[in-house]
């Protein structure tokens, strides 16, 4: 699956919206909301549907036993959130169903494409927006961020070398999930290849947020279907990351109506999923009749 930005405010806007209906359980909503950034790890899996389902299927079963089973799931450069065993594997499942949609409906046909789009999204939902779940500035991508007022007095090569040590950790720890332990030094060559990948695909990403060329924002972005202001469900999402309180039937009729871009119908497709998996955790849907919503 991807790690794109795309991706990533798509899980947000699609549990915001589950926080804010009658119709999905608390326990997803519990766990949503303890565990939000742990379920951006479904992205990291393209092989969801083999277990996803069988996943609830366990867990629907006595929660409240199931939740008691301690886990430490983390990093020393990004401490654990204590959770139980379950609540880590539910939360993931709950990330993984939005990342289907995504997966599904924000096809870019290009890896140039996905980087504009990427940040169109970065621009319209997480700059200098206090009300996303982490706020940030373009001054982030500058290449020695001169437009910050500290800029002047620190050195922007120290601070990106020790910002590059931190990322490294953060990889090797994070891989040490499943080492390759017959073959280590195999293992630690795939790693740097893959933090130079991202390193490039970065540098790239920086340069299109800074400075887009306007006939490639047309072309992938203004010129597409990718987004629409005026989707219903975009709408909706829009104002709760705001803090609006919509009622439930405003709620339902912006689900309810038909999104004309690329990211309202993965928004709707991905509210679906998890209104679907709740009913199941409920016990109100049978796991056939998950399985055909779900195509899995």
């Amino acid at each position: 699956m991807s790690e794109n930005v795309m991706n990533t405010a798509l899980v947000e806007d699609c549990f915001h919206i589950m926080f804010a209906s009658d119709k999905i359980c608390e326990v997803f909503k519990e766990v949503g909301r303890d565990h939000l950034n742990f379920a951006q790890f479904g992205s990291i899996t393209s092989s969801g549907d083999q277990f996803a389902v069988s996943l609830l299927n366990k867990y629907r079963d006595n929660w409240e036993s199931h939740k008691k089973v301690p886990v430490e799931i983390g990093f020393r450069s990004a401490p654990a959130v204590p959770k139980s065993q379950a609540e880590s594997i539910l939360a993931f499942v709950l990330g993984w169903l939005c990342h289907r949609a995504a997966e599904l409906q924000l096809k870019t046909g290009s890896a140039e494409a996905s980087l504009y789009q990427d940040a169109f999204i970065f621009h319209r939902l997480y700059v200098n927006n206090n009300n996303t779940p982490v706020p940030y500035r373009t001054a982030l991508y500058e290449k020695n961020m001169e437009t910050l007022p500290a800029s002047t007095s620190i050195s922007s090569k120290d601070l990106a070398e020790w910002f590059h040590a931190l990322q490294q950790r953060f990889f090797i720890e994070m891989h040490t999930f499943v080492p390759d332990v017959d073959d280590i030094e195999g293992w630690f060559d795939k790693l740097d290849a893959k933090l130079r990948e991202r390193a490039v695909h970065m540098d790239l990403f920086a340069e299109i947020v800074l400075n887009p060329d306007p006939a490639k924002v047309k072309q992938y972005v203004s010129d597409t279907d990718f987004y629409e202001d005026e989707d219903a469900i975009i709408q909706l999402a829009q104002s709760l990351r705001k803090g609006a309180q919509p009622s439930q039937a405003e709620i339902e009729a912006a689900y309810e109506a038909v999104p004309t871009s690329d990211y309202g119908r993965a928004l709707k497709q991905g509210f679906g999923n998890l209104l679907y998996a709740s009913d199941f955790f409920t016990g109100s849907m049978d796991q056939n009749r998950l399985n055909t919503l779900l195509a899995v």
